[in-house]
C-alpha cells in the first residue's frame, strides 16, 4: 500500500537539502519526494492509499546506532532485544549494533543468530550484533570471524574492553579486513583509566578515583598506528577528549580509513556534573571538561566526528544505588540522544544538519549500510522530529527497562514522535496517525 507524508519539512543532511514538502513510499521504498506546503500544491502522486499527516513536524532519515548494549543473552535483568527494541524506536533508530560482551560473549554463529533472532521476532529495529574479535573477549586468540561476516554482521570489535596485547589486535584487524568487517575499538588505557571521573580539579575537589585524559590520547594513538598498518577499515568509539579528537582529526587528514564517534551525553555535559556524587552521572569514558567538550562539539561540526553514538547502558537500580566509585558505570541513552543533541542545535553550537547527519548518514557510512538519503529508490527509513516540544524526561517513562539517565527530571526539548522503518511505523507519538 503506497502511503504519503504530507504537511511537513523534510530534511535530508546528505545533500543539504530542506524543504516544506512530502514523501511516499511503497514496499519499504521511497517513490516519490516533492515540494508542498502553504502556498504549494500537494499534488503527490494522486494514487496514494494512505495519506497521514506529519503536522508540521522535520522529516529525516531515521537514525543509525554503532554501540548499544541490549544485554541479552545474560542480563535480561537490566534489559532484553524487545525492551531495547522499543527504546530504540522511541528514539528514533531503525538499526542498531549491540555490545558484544553478552553471557556467553557473542564470539560465534549461535548468540549472534540467537540475537539476529529475537531482534526479528521484537520487528522494530533492524539488529546488528557486533561480533567479538576475541573468543570470549579474552584477547588471546580470534573469534571466528568467517562465521560471523557469512551472517550479515557488520563490525567486530572488543566492547568496553581494552586488548593489551597489540600484537594479537594487529593480526585479528588484519583477519577482521579481509572479511570486509569494520573494527570497532574503544580507547581507554586500563593501566591509566584507574578512576570513575576525569583528572583534574573536580576529582581533586570531590576526591573521586580519577582518570587522566591521557588514557585515551595513548589508546588512540595506538589504534590509529593500527589502523593505518593494517588498512583495516577501524571506528573508534565514545571520544571524550580534546586529545582524541586532535589525533583523529590528523590521521583523517592524512587518509588513514578511520571514522570515529561521540555521545550526546560528552557533547552535553562536563565533570562539573559529578560534584552531586549521583552516579547516574558514572559513564565510560568519564565525562571531562568544558574545554574537552568544546573539542567535540567542533569535531563533530568540521567532520573529525561522523557519527553520535547512544551508548545505551541499562542497569539495575541496585548496581547505581551505591556510592559513586563503587556504581556501575552506564546510562541509558537511546530516548534521550535527540533530546540531548537538539539541545545544542537550539543554542546554536551545533547545526541541525550536522546533528541530523552524525545520527543517520555518517553510521550508515560507516557501516556500508543502504539509506540515509530522502529520495526515490531509497529505503523508507524515516524519522518525524518535533522540534519543539518541551518535556520532563522522567526516567520512570522510558521504554527501556534501564531507568538510569543523565537526563532524569530535566526538561528537554525536542523529540522523535513517529519512526518509519522500511515503510512501517514503528513508533507513533501522533494520534490519529497509527
Amino acid at each position: 500500500m503506497r502511503t504519503r507524508l504530507t504537511n511537513c519539512e523534510v530534511m535530508d543532511p546528505s545533500k543539504g537539502e530542506r524543504f516544506w514538502g512530502y514523501v511516499e513510499w511503497e514496499d519499504g521504498v521511497i517513490k516519490d519526494v516533492g515540494h508542498a506546503g502553504p502556498g504549494l500544491d500537494d499534488a503527490g502522486s494522486g494514487d496514494s492509499s494512505r495519506i497521514v499527516d506529519g503536522r508540521g513536524h522535520l522529516l529525516a532519515p531515521s537514525f543509525v546506532d554503532l554501540f548499544a548494549d541490549f544485554c541479552e543473552p545474560g542480563f535480561e535483568y537490566r534489559e532484553d532485544v524487545a525492551s531495547g527494541s522499543a527504546a530504540a524506536a522511541s528514539g528514533g533508530y531503525t538499526f542498531v549494533c549491540l555490545d558484544p560482551e553478552t553471557d556467553p560473549v557473542c564470539d560465534g554463529a549461535d548468540t549472534a543468530r540467537f540475537i539476529l533472532d529475537r531482534g526479528a521476532d521484537a520487528g522494530l529495529v533492524d539488529l546488528s550484533p557486533c561480533g567479538a574479535i576475541s573468543k570470549g573477549m579474552k584477547g588471546g586468540s580470534i573469534a571466528n570471524l568467517g562465521e560471523l561476516s557469512d551472517l550479515g554482521l557488520r563490525c567486530v570489535g572488543t566492547g568496553n574492553r581494552y586488548v593489551k596485547d597489540t600484537g594479537f589486535l594487529r593480526h585479528a584487524m588484519e583477519y577482521a579486513g579481509n572479511f570486509g568487517l569494520l573494527v570497532v575499538l574503544t580507547s581507554e588505557d586500563p593501566d591509566l583509566a584507574q578512576g570513575s571521573v576525569h583528572e583534574g580539579l573536580v576529582s581533586t575537589v570531590t576526591g573521586l578515583r580519577a582518570t587522566p585524559a591521557a588514557a585515551e590520547e595513548v589508546a588512540v594513538a595506538r589504534h590509529i598506528a593500527l589502523c593505518e598498518l593494517t588498512g583495516t577499515p577501524t571506528h573508534l568509539l565514545k571520544l571524550s577528549s580534546e586529545a582524541g579528537v586532535r589525533l583523529v582529526r590528523e590521521a583523517r587528514q592524512r587518509g588513514v580509513p578511520m571514522t570515529a564517534s561521540v555521545t550526546a551525553h560528552h557533547l552535553v555535559l562536563t565533570d562539573t556534573a559529578v560534584q552531586t556524587f549521583d552516579p547516574q552521572f558514572k559513564v565510560i569514558p568519564p565525562l571531562r571538561t568544558e574545554a574537552d567538550r568544546r573539542a567535540l562539539v567542533a569535531g563533530l561540526s568540521d567532520g573529525t566526528l561522523s557519527c553520535i553514538v547512544s551508548d545505551h547502558g541499562p542497569r539495575a537500580v541496585e548496581d547505581k544505588d551505591v556510592e559513586f566509585d563503587s556504581a556501575a558505570a552506564g546510562a541509558s541513552g537511546l530516548e534521550l540522544t535527540f533530546p540531548l543533541v537538539n539541545s545544542l542545535v537550539l543554542s546554536g553550537e551545533l547545526t541541525l544538519d550536522v546533528a541530523l547527519g552524525a545520527l543517520g548518514p555518517g553510521p550508515r557510512l560507516a557501516l556500508g549500510l543502504d539509506g540515509g538519503k530522502i529520495a526515490a529508490d531509497e529505503p523508507a527509513d524515516l524519522v518525524l522530529l518535533d522540534k519543539s516540544v518541551a518535556w520532563k524526561a522522567e526516567a520512570s517513562s522510558l521504554e527501556s527497562r534501564g531507568k538510569n539517565t543523565v537526563a532524569g527530571g530535566r526538561t528537554l526539548v525536542g523529540r522523535p514522535v513517529m519512526t518509519i522503518r522500511r515503510g512501517e511505523v514503528t513508533y507513533n507519538r501522533l494520534s490519529g496517525n497509527k
